[in-house]
């Protein structure tokens, strides 16, 4: 692979310090006391699990060190640690020269690529890269000193106990990274990817990771699909999902249950834009919409809205806690032909039947609860949906059974 070489001006060779691993001889470190501007030279790559968020407090005090007490920055951050192929230090030319793989962003994540950049401190690297590109405006003020970070480079090999996605994840843990971002970056999601696109849905609207600003997220995904696992739910309702989309990742990701979500998916896209299809439906005309627009769950919307990834328009949005368990129902109308799940009968025609029987339970339901969220953990109403589509499933059998011998 090609390499480029960065160059970077060491105020004082004082600055800069040559550490050896105390347990592995090949791994190189480097401690350098760096200022923001030669800091913005680097290239982030590809190392850290997640983008960094300027809308978070560690962010904003960065910036507010930055603006109030420069000098400090150094001495109240804990600096960016950084992986590159290899670094040197010239000291007669105060000089350090850090080498990385020359390659387009848009490969950083292809398989074979090797990790590299910010392996933590990404928001420390973001504040770098904003205050340098205000540069002028701060450079105005008299007072204003430029701040320097420290910058932990290592190059050479790590350890078969200590590789690099599990240091990454260890030193993000400590700020506070969401399992599933480490999840995307231990490439857990892979196989549910496939199938996603297989099915025609763009991932590209599928937030993977934390601070991805997308209309659809990995966790609401997962969330749906634990809902449908037929077999986990034959005598307990999954309202347990709805309150947890923790417990519904666990089940992805632990490799004893995992096999439940792929029997899942060749038909993974109806499921999990079956709640804008109810409420697409039922916004359509199929029940009483003025009485609708009345419901605690619902919010009426000044012109329709159809979520990016479905064809579905409403006029009304409702709340997921009332949505998930009509659609959840529909798992009734699943059956393995091989490993996999497919309809016994199309649920949109079900759906047809049974919509105001649905909503029917929906409204008594919400007579009962005082809160919107109450839904989504009444058990009772999750096995009263449930009961609704199966019955219907059951008539539509039947009538097709006696059409077939008239």
């Amino acid at each position: 692979m090609k390499t480029k070489t960065i160059e970077l001006s060491i105020r004082d060779n004082d600055h800069c310090k040559r550490l050896a691993d105390p347990h592995n001889a090949a791994t190189y470190h480097m401690e350098a006391l760096l200022p923001f501007r030669e800091i913005a030279k680097l290239d982030r790559g590809n190392a850290n699990v997640r983008p960094p968020s300027e809308g978070k407090k560690p962010f904003k005090d960065m910036l507010e060190t930055v603006e109030s007490s420069p000098e400090a920055f150094h001495l109240k951050n804990r600096g960016i640690i950084y992986l590159c192929e290899r670094f040197e230090f010239d000291n007669g030319a105060k000089r350090l020269a850090v080498t990385i793989p020359d390659l387009p962003a848009e490969r950083y994540q292809e398989d074979g690529v090797a990790k590299f950049g910010i392996a933590d401190g990404g928001h420390t690297f973001k504040v770098v890269e904003k205050v340098v590109g205000n540069w002028v405006e701060y450079s105005e003020s008299e007072d204003w000193v430029e701040p320097f970070a420290r910058v932990h480079l290592m190059s050479g090999e790590s350890s078969q106990e200590a590789t690099i996605e599990g240091m990454v994840e260890a030193l993000n843990t400590s700020s506070q990274v969401q399992q599933y971002t480490i999840d995307e970056y231990q490439k857990v999601f892979e196989d549910l990817k496939a199938a996603l696109n297989r099915g025609g849905f763009d991932t590209n609207l599928v937030s993977f990771r934390e601070n991805e600003d997308k209309p659809w997220h990995v966790m609401e995904i997962i969330q749906r699909m634990a809902c449908f696992l037929r077999d986990r739910w034959m005598e307990t309702p999954p309202a347990s999902m709805y309150k947890s989309k923790g417990k519904a990742l666990e089940l992805y990701t632990n490799e004893s249950t995992r096999p439940e979500f792929f029997r899942l998916f060749d038909v993974i896209c109806d499921i999990i834009t079956m709640p804008e299809y109810i409420q697409s439906e039922l916004g359509r005309g199929l029940v009483d919409r003025r009485s609708l627009g009345k419901l605690r769950s619902v919010r009426p919307m000044k012109k329709p809205e159809q979520r990016p990834g479905t064809n579905y328009w409403s006029k009304y949005r409702i709340d997921l806690a009332a949505l998930l368990p009509m659609a959840s129902a529909f798992r009734e109308l699943l059956q393995l032909k091989g490993d996999r799940y497919v309809w016994r009968v199309p649920p949109k025609e079900v759906f047809a039947r049974c919509a105001e029987s649905l909503y029917k339970a929906l409204v008594n339901k919400s007579r009962q609860t005082r809160t919107t969220s109450q839904l989504g953990s009444d058990v009772e109403y999750w096995g009263v949906c449930a009961q609704i589509v199966m019955r219907t499933q059951i008539a539509m059998t039947e009538e097709r059974f006696v059409g077939a011998n008239a």
